[in-house]
């Protein structure tokens, strides 16, 4: 997987927990991704990998991207953390499909902030 950047000082991975079909973050999940934020703009040159578990079907798959682009869009728009640190990730990896991981992202690892939905019929409009 590669080390952890060193700009990411000691950022631990953490997972966003998510209930049902909902992509509401609870009060829970928003003072977690707070405290990321906290730490992120303690370390500004530092990228987080945010990856959800998508599952097997086209809904869950569509639900994970919804998740995934939740936890980016509250940080960006919330928490003024440019969407550029972010790396978009969701596959059908196993997993918990009710949680969005995040961590660190490695030396010189690399991805795009953004990604087109699956199933844009099947967007969460919540």
């Amino acid at each position: 997987c590669g080390t952890v950047a060193a700009a990411c000082g000691n950022i631990a991975p953490g997972a966003v927990a998510f209930g049902g079909n909902s992509t509401a973050l609870s009060a829970a999940a928003q003072s977690q991704l707070s405290n990321l934020a906290a730490q992120m703009s303690a370390n500004p040159n530092c990228k987080i990998v945010v990856m959800g578990n998508a599952g097997s079907t086209k809904y869950q798959q569509q639900r994970s991207w919804d998740r995934v682009n939740k936890v980016i869009t509250y940080m960006s728009e919330t928490k003024n953390i440019s969407r550029d640190r972010f790396i978009f990730q969701y596959s059908g990896a196993t997993g918990d499909i009710n949680s969005v991981m995040y961590r660190a992202a490695g030396e010189g690892e690399g991805g795009s902030s953004t990604q087109a939905p699956p199933f844009p019929h099947l967007q969460s409009n919540k």
